[in-house]
């Protein structure tokens, strides 16, 4: 029967099982070439546990990879379609007590430390039929021109929770998303790593929307030391929720279009840029809303394009350090509006306060005494000036 779970063993373990396999070995005369002490390629044994668990309909492999240490690799570990990769512990902040994976030596073969497999749909390669792949609680250590994880995910059967990537430096891409309709949470992008000085590193991009991307949801994801926070290609439904950049110089980078993308409660540290539109494909159909604060300056510049061949430019600044900022257009023919949605709200207090002060002008220009005739039933109280007299009313 196939398994739905492989777990891999700790470092010291697979050693032990090397040791045990020698001895037996040795004890019956056979002649082997097993060396415990020479280094194991863990792609290549990762790669066999994949081949162990089940297979889904469309006949690639589908299941769980457990980690239960911290793996040394020299090449891209590539994830099938249908894989989840976890370990068993919370991912910390260091490596220390986190499972996952680090370079190991100079030189590394690949793009990616990690790279989950195009799926395929009706023997065609797919963007968006990789149900089930998944990463968590991992922790990704990279080397300086080296970008980290590259994941596909579709349905909600997939997530990325609780994945730290750190250390790949300058020209590389920390965390690369692709595919649709599923949650990122906890995950952490930092081009730098423990022990090394904290700055911008030129070229370096923490998030990274690759291709066109459907109704993903983003919570609590921060990005440090890189030039670009989050760029986005073409992104539809995308919903980001607190995060943060620290040493980052542009939070946000878009390239493409975005229809119906939310970026709230977000805050931005260390630079006086919120977003840079640098293309608006469909004005008519396009759509941002940012909304957040700049976490040590008054001020945050948004930069977006002003007709539709996206040529020209207006750099806008906010009104202080929060910010509610909307860019969207009406016609293909233009380029984007922006509106200014905290600016508007604190206009309209002002101009409410003034209309309730103007009513309470006329108010008092317009008061009158109103004499009560005795019609009401409330006349038998008497207003005669001499109570003693023989009105009737008394």
């Amino acid at each position: 029967m196939n398994k739905s779970v492989e777990i891999i063993p700790t470092r010291d373990e697979a050693k032990a099982e090397l040791v045990r396999a020698k001895e037996i070995l040795d004890s019956h005369g056979i002649e082997n070439t097993i060396d415990p002490e020479a280094p194991i390629d863990w792609v290549d044994y990762i790669d066999k546990a994949q081949d162990r668990i089940g297979k889904s309909g469309s006949g690639q492999r589908s299941g769980t990879i457990v980690l239960t240490d911290f793996y040394p690799i020299n090449r891209t570990l590539y994830i099938d379609a249908h894989v989840t990769l976890e370990g068993t512990a919370r991912a910390k902040w260091t490596v220390g007590g986190s499972h996952g994976f680090y370079i190991e030596g100079d030189d590394f073969d690949g793009e990616f430390m990690l790279e989950w497999r195009q799926p395929t749909s009706r023997n065609k390669p797919s963007n968006y039929s990789n149900f089930g792949a998944g990463i968590h609680q991992i922790h990704i250590e990279s080397k300086p021109g080296t970008s980290g994880v590259y994941f596909r995910g579709a349905q909600q059967a997939c997530k990325v929770d609780n994945l730290i990537v750190r250390g790949y430096g300058e020209n590389a891409v920390g965390i690369q998303l692709a595919g649709d309709t599923y949650t990122v949470r906890d995950t952490f992008s930092d081009a730098a790593k423990s022990g090394e000085k904290s700055v911008t590193r030129e070229g370096s991009t923490g998030f990274k929307f690759y291709g066109r991307v459907y109704s993903l949801a983003l919570n609590n994801i921060t990005v440090h030391n890189c030039e670009t926070g989050m760029e986005v290609g073409d992104a539809h439904q995308v919903r980001v929720t607190n995060y943060e950049t620290e040493l980052t110089d542009l939070p946000i980078k878009l390239t493409w279009q975005a229809q119906a993308v939310d970026i709230l409660s977000s805050s931005f540290r260390h630079t006086d840029k919120v977003i840079d539109v640098t293309k608006a494909r469909w004005p008519k159909e396009f759509r941002i809303n940012i909304e957040g604060l700049m976490a040590d300056h008054n001020n945050g510049i948004i930069k977006y394009p002003t007709n539709s061949g996206s040529t020209t430019f207006e750099e806008y600044n906010t009104n202080g350090k929060l910010f509610d900022i909307t860019l969207e257009s009406d016609s293909n023919k233009t380029g984007l509006t922006l509106t200014d949605n905290r600016k508007l709200r604190l206009d309209s207090h002002v101009i409410i306060a003034a209309a309730a002060a103007t009513i309470g002008d006329v108010s008092s220009t317009y008061t009158t005494t109103v004499t009560d005739t005795g019609s009401h039933p409330a006349a038998h109280l008497c207003s005669c000036s001499d109570s003693s007299s023989s009105c009737g009313c008394c």
